[in-house]
């Protein structure tokens, strides 16, 4: 079993801050409403199956991180045609990272891995 760190609120929350979007922005993005989204960030309710796929239709790259707190891979969102994921690939690369990304998750580069 996988143990995780962050539940999928905090994960969330975490990607959101890393697209450099606010919640209300990022709601509308990804057809949940905004309030939900505060809620699951706040750890009030859990992130719906319906929830899951929606941020998936849109973000696919960073299904991993969400769903189990996988490896984000930088050179998936540098090859990305969503604007969002190229701008937290460029992030990423400055340095420029959620702590909640940072403590909890290896970002898989294409040759090296940072912890």
């Amino acid at each position: 079993m996988i143990e995780m760190k962050l539940r999928a609120g905090q994960r969330l929350k975490g990607m959101r801050e890393l697209l450099g979007i606010t919640r209300d922005d990022f709601s509308e993005l990804v057809d949940i409403p905004w309030i939900r989204m505060k809620n699951i960030e706040q750890q009030k309710v859990r992130m719906a199956e319906e929830e899951f796929a929606k941020i998936g239709q849109r973000f696919p790259e960073f299904m991993p991180w969400i769903t189990y707190e996988g490896d984000i891979v930088v050179e998936d969102l540098r090859n990305s045609p969503e604007p969002l994921c190229q701008l937290a690939a460029a992030k990423i690369t400055a340095g420029q990272i959620p702590p909640v990304i940072t403590s909890t998750t290896r970002l898989n580069n294409q040759f090296q891995r940072l912890y």
